[in-house]
């Protein structure tokens, strides 16, 4: 009885402790850092009673701006797939010899020369010179040595032409040794390697396992060779094995990845029927690939009620999940209320029996926290906010250019005794970069590569000063020379430097034995697009020409190519900007293929985007695509914008824009504003500025940032009508949003007055608002209107050091020289001056209609 007394006091003692700390609702620190940030917070669906999460303003790489994505997100994935044993856990593990020299000459002599044809055991035999190799490979435990120092000095080709060669001679590898290859080459990222490994070792072998299959599913989707759920299965009954968990978490990450939301929540029902219930990991999964999609009120549901149950990781990577989420909505008060769950003190669950605890093989999976029991392990508070939290903040904040609360998080991150990894100084990285302090930035890579002196000389051709000491903190020996840091290094080069940057930067590559991947052909590529405007046509043969070196063409790839092809027919329909003696140019009649609607394959990997037969390129885009087609890539959110856009300025065809635009939203991704602002051409193009603007106010009440690309668009749609007063209107709005403008916005707003046949107002409007992109030098401002137009349109590629917004002050005095323009122009056009109501100075002003005043949602 004693006894039951005791422990029925203890469980009203645990209970009244719990219920006082849920009653002390407190804020994690970094919750301070998100809230002050501009932004927009979520609002109302604008399309389709579908449309009910909410909208990420993300940067499309062939629209806009690169799109800046968290690259953690690879790790994250990794870590919830398959559990890693940590480092402190492995013990005694004992040093393996390094094979004799002479044996590694012979190996060194074969590859040396980068063979294309690589010598049979035949071919061996008949050489003096392989002996020593075929004796060392018929002793025991000696080939197994040998590819593991193969695979440690990042030799991966040759370490499985030696273990293919070693099993022709007769050495039987064990099934544990395949899974160690194979996890060494996922660890490098080397899939396509790790595809002809699984099918070895199964021939090897005599028999397959789920573990190996797993892999290869997982390496089919890492290069975009993505399979149906049926498929899939199939792959499995053919093996006689049965899926695992496993095996549907990485279905549901490859159709998620694949953008087909409907085929990932068909596994999730396959994998209910298949006797694995979801569990907390599952929902994070899918939390990671669900970015495309925006954040819904069930998917954050669940999330939430999964975060109960989880274990102290995968509750880490839900919270990472959504901050990741609310940050891509710019859902500040989203993001507070995340982090302020996650600053709550909680207890570690047991561990569900149903998760991926086990490996495939029997040997189980030691993990974080293992030595102490999970029912009595108690979290601290705030232990849910790792370095992850850090770096997606930081990303967001470089992407902004904020400096003042980059800084602010990174002084966070101390007090909270969280120390930077690769990650973060990736993130500071792109930070200083987007704020032009490139020698910080030249730091952090300098401070990477102090193993290899030779590539760090190398800086100085990029304006590395290494006497001039950072203005900002770097975490020296953070760093690493990565991929991902490479690959960030390469998108700033490029802006400062140029081509001849790049070359440097590859060639450090070349020194630090980091090779290019796909993300590093789309951002050079993407800069090339944007800048030098290479025709279609030499981006289409350097296309051809990377698949004929054995890469295999990737969708930013695509979405490059199509960009350009749709830049070269928008050209010919319709001439972008206008001229002094030819006005506004009219749109080319010329006619394009019109397929039937019905008939519009809006999952092919283009969005059904069919180029014109005029341009003559159809035939080159032809093996790129197919080759796309056939690894069942499907057409994303980039695609659609791209389709949205032909649909709505070369076919000049508003509804079937509007068909495409409705169809992604069915689909269930988010538009951005790259989607509204391809419909609202559709309408501009055609005269419609009523749907236009109504397709704007939709952008805002759906969440989505709307920018000045968003507002140039409607005053250039006033403009080609010759509406100058509702062009200025639309431009006073958006100075009365804060937006600074830019040279086609002003641009925009004189050719609006030009198309008026008010040339003395636009020559004012630009002599007023060519202070707002540069100084107005003297002789300026006595040229004529064409040369003014000429040298203002050349300001609009150098970069602008201003703000991106306006301060009170300037938006007050813009608005005054709008009203002032305005004003000028109706005298001139013989209309009498009105006196405002309620004017006590007696200024006589000209009444403007009411605009409605677009306010952002104050957050906590």
């Amino acid at each position: 009885m004693p006894w039951r007394v005791g422990r029925d006091l203890r469980h009203l003692c645990s209970a009244a402790h719990h219920l006082l700390e849920r009653s002390r609702h407190s804020l994690h620190p970094l919750c301070l850092f998100t809230k002050p940030i501009h932004a927009r917070a979520s609002g109302r669906a604008a399309v389709a009673s579908k449309l009910s999460h909410s909208h990420a303003a993300t940067r499309d790489p062939a629209i806009g701006d690169t799109e800046i994505s968290y690259k953690g997100q690879v790790d994250l994935e990794s870590m919830l797939l398959r559990w890693k044993k940590p480092c402190a856990e492995i013990r005694g593990t004992p040093v393996e010899p390094k094979p004799p020299p002479e044996v590694l000459a012979v190996v060194d002599t074969i590859f040396s020369p980068k063979p294309t044809r690589l010598p049979t055991l035949q071919d061996l035999r008949e050489s003096p010179a392989s002996a020593e190799l075929l004796k060392y490979l018929r002793l025991p435990q000696c080939a197994p040595t040998l590819v593991r120092h193969l695979l440690g000095t990042h030799q991966f080709r040759c370490a499985l032409w030696v273990l293919r060669t070693a099993k022709e001679i007769g050495y039987n590898f064990s099934p544990k040794f395949y899974g160690e290859v194979i996890e060494k080459l996922a660890d490098h990222r080397k899939w396509r390697l790790v595809l002809p490994l699984t099918k070895t070792a199964q021939e090897h072998l005599g028999y397959t396992t789920t573990y190996l299959l797993n892999w290869r599913l997982q390496a089919l989707m890492e290069i975009q060779h993505f399979l149906s759920l049926q498929e899939a299965l199939d792959m499995y009954a053919q093996g006689n094995v049965r899926p695992s968990r496993l095996t549907y978490h990485l279905l549901i990450a490859m159709q998620l990845r694949n953008h087909h939301l409907d085929a990932a929540l068909a596994v999730v029902r396959a994998m209910e029927s298949a006797g694995f219930r979801p569990s907390p990991r599952t929902w994070a999964v899918i939390l990671l690939g669900y970015r495309p999609f925006g954040l819904s009120a069930s998917a954050k549901s669940h999330a939430l009620t999964a975060l109960q149950t989880a274990d102290r990781s995968t509750a880490t990577v839900i919270i990472n999940s959504l901050v990741q989420l609310c940050l891509d909505a710019h859902d500040m008060s989203g993001a507070v209320e995340i982090l302020s769950i996650a600053s709550q003190p909680r207890d570690d669950p047991p561990l569900d029996p149903g998760e991926d605890t086990i490996r495939e093989d029997g040997v189980s999976a030691t993990r974080v926290g293992d030595a102490t029991t999970p029912t009595t392990m108690a979290v601290s508070r705030g232990a849910l906010v790792d370095v992850s939290t850090y770096n997606i903040l930081l990303n967001y904040l470089a992407r902004q250019g904020d400096l003042v609360r980059s800084m602010q998080t990174l002084d966070e991150m101390r007090n909270s005794n969280i120390l930077p990894d690769d990650q973060t100084a990736v993130a500071l990285v792109r930070l200083y970069h987007a704020i032009d302090s490139v020698n910080d930035a030249l730091h952090i890579v300098s401070d990477a590569l102090k193993e290899f002196p030779s590539a760090a000389a190398l800086l100085p051709r990029l304006g590395f000063q290494p006497t001039i000491p950072p203005t900002h903190p770097i975490f020296s020996g953070t760093a690493r020379p990565t991929i991902s840091l490479f690959n960030t290094f390469i998108a700033g080069t490029l802006v400062h430097s140029g081509l001849s940057g790049l070359k440097t930067v590859l060639h450090i590559m070349r020194i630090t034995a980091v090779q290019v991947d796909n993300s590093t052909l789309g951002t050079v590529m993407s800069y090339l697009h944007h800048h030098d405007r290479p025709r279609p046509r030499e981006l289409i043969r350097a296309i051809r020409l990377l698949m004929s070196a054995g890469c295999a063409p990737t969708t930013r790839l695509l979405h490059v190519m199509l960009a350009a092809v749709l830049r070269e027919e928008r050209v010919i329909v319709r001439p972008r900007g206008w001229t002094i003696e030819s006005d506004w140019p009219e749109a080319v009649d010329w006619p394009t293929d019109n397929p039937q609607r019905d008939g519009d394959n809006y999952s092919h990997p283009t969005a059904g985007l069919q180029p014109s037969r005029r341009l003559r390129y159809r035939a080159l885009m032809r093996p790129i695509i197919q080759s796309l087609t056939d690894r069942g890539v499907r057409s994303d959110r980039v695609a659609y914008a791209l389709r949205i856009k032909h649909d709505a300025v070369v076919k000049r065809d508003p509804e079937m824009a509007l068909a495409s635009f409705q169809r992604m939203v069915d689909l269930g991704m988010r538009p951005n504003e790259y989607h509204y602002g391809a419909l609202m051409e559709a309408y501009t193009a055609v005269g419609d500025m009523s749907r236009a603007t109504k397709v704007m106010q939709d952008a805002m009440d759906a969440g989505v940032d709307i920018n000045v690309k968003t507002y140039t668009i409607l005053i250039t749609g006033y403009a080609r009508l010759g509406q100058a007063r509702d062009a200025a209107e639309t431009f006073r709005r958006m100075v009365a949003e804060g937006i600074r403008p830019d040279v086609p916005a002003i641009d925009a707003l004189t050719s609006a007055f030009f198309r008026a046949k008010a040339y003395g107002m636009a020559r004012r409007v630009l002599l007023q608002m060519w202070p707002q992109v540069a100084p107005l030098s003297d002789d300026i401002a006595e040229a004529s209107l064409r040369e003014m137009v000429v040298a203002f349109r050349a300001l609009h590629h150098v970069k602008s050091h201003a703000p991106p917004r306006l301060s009170s002050r300037e938006q007050r005095m813009l608005r005054w020289m709008i009203r002032d323009i305005l004003i000028r122009w109706k005298v001139s056009l013989g209309y009498p001056k009105k006196e405002e109501k309620g004017n006590r100075r007696g200024r006589t002003v000209v009444p403007f209609k009411r605009t409605p005043k677009y306010t952002r949602a104050k957050t906590r």
